[in-house]
């Protein structure tokens, strides 16, 4: 079996979950070229790579879990079994992974690929579609519209992509803009039109000041709410019970299209209380994806020592003040390093300091180093990073 990921820290992580202690040899692991990629590759698919030599005592691999420094240009096709852990926005990548093992020469009738997904309540929480649009939306604006890589008929269709993840068949989406949907691409060709024709009412709506709020008339009954935190941004749709119909942008989009001369509707009176719930929630999932892209930051060796046994230090301290000196210590050293301040953890590593001493090591480097103006950067990005609300506008 073949577990693809995207990420060197899940690879790790899946591969301490599955093989504790490394105590069974028939599962490895594999995420940069610094191993011998040749010689594992030639364990797992021994009659595919006939041609590297094995040393006596390797053990055939069973189980491979590896990133993408495997998705091409090798030969498993001893394997019968793909599983992608995550979601890849590139569909390509896909393919080259499944063409590792359904390649000429495999002796299986039938190949079999698995794909992790949340289940359809996580979805609606996660947005896995919205993500992928918006991954999708960055390939145009990388590339450009007016660089002509694809052909007219060769135009990305995200819901064709998407259904690679669902298990639908792309073939089987139709491409019908007659449901009235405003997509991503349409939405960003009006307001290229409107800065063209009327660029004075085009910066006016640019200038407009956050929190502005309106309502109108719609057969979609409800609040639409859009948050911005960072560079986080949620576009959703909720009820009279705050709780959120959807978070698709084409669904919400078409909620919200009008004329030009439509009057706009004044706000009842539970619009705020609505909008302030809608805020909340936001707020938690901002907070909640901030931890999450720390936790995945890549630690480094020396790092995760260090962190290590600051938390042991951290367990039997016996003053407030030592508690509250290692447990800064402890967030300074989790962020990434420059190469100078790696090469002191390792050699802190290397003559295994630890305890008190460790702690006034790292204290002298806090110093030497001037990381209480990292400290003090982090907290300015944090209160960027607050929640608030861009506009809103109730849909009855």
């Amino acid at each position: 079996m073949l577990l693809f990921t995207q990420y060197a820290d899940t690879a790790r992580y899946l591969f301490e979950q599955i093989n504790p202690q490394r105590h069974d040899p028939s599962i490895e692991v594999i995420y940069s070229n610094n191993r011998d990629k040749a010689r594992i590759v030639a364990r797992f698919s021994p009659s595919s790579n006939q041609e590297i030599a094995l040393r006596a005592h390797d053990t055939p691999i069973q189980i491979l879990i590896a990133t993408d420094v495997l998705s091409e240009g090798l030969n498993l096709q001893d394997c019968d079994s793909v599983i992608n852990y995550d979601l890849h926005w590139n569909p390509v990548r896909l393919i080259q992974r499944f063409g590792r093992i359904d390649r000429i020469g495999t002796d299986y009738t039938a190949i079999y690929g698995f794909n992790f997904l949340p289940e359809r309540a996580l979805e609606r929480n996660l947005g896995l579609y919205e993500v992928l649009q918006r991954r999708i939306r960055e390939i145009h604006e990388t590339i450009g519209e007016d660089a002509a890589v694809l052909d007219p008929s060769e135009a990305l269709n995200e819901q064709a992509m998407y259904a690679i993840y669902t298990g639908e068949h792309p073939e089987d989406i139709e491409e019908d803009d007659d449901d009235g949907m405003i997509g991503l691409n349409e939405a960003e060709e009006l307001l290229r039109q409107l800065r063209e024709d009327t660029p004075d009412e085009y910066e006016r709506i640019v200038n407009l000041r956050n929190g502005i709020r309106s309502g109108r008339y719609s057969s979609n009954k409800g609040r639409m709410v859009f948050c911005q935190a960072g560079s986080y941004q949620q576009l959703m749709l909720i009820d009279e019970q705050h709780t959120i119909i959807t978070r698709d942008i084409s669904v919400i989009l078409k909620a919200l299209r009008c004329a030009k001369d439509e009057i706009a509707l004044p706000v009842d009176t539970s619009h705020n209380q609505a909008v302030a719930y809608a805020k909340a929630t936001f707020g938690q999932e901002a907070a909640q994806r901030r931890i999450e892209q720390q936790h995945t930051l890549s630690l480094t060796t020396a790092q995760r020592y260090i962190l290590r046994e600051l938390r042991a230090f951290f367990a039997q301290a016996d003053t407030e003040d030592l508690k509250a000196q290692t447990s800064l210590l402890e967030t300074t050293f989790r962020r990434p390093l420059t190469r100078t301040l790696s090469s002191e953890l390792n050699a802190l590593k290397r003559a295994d300091i630890a305890g008190l001493q460790l702690v006034r090591e790292l204290s002298q480097l806090y110093t030497r180093y001037n990381l209480d103006q990292q400290r003090q950067q982090q907290r300015q990005d944090d209160e960027v990073a607050l929640p608030y609300i861009v506009c809103s506008e109730v849909l009855v």
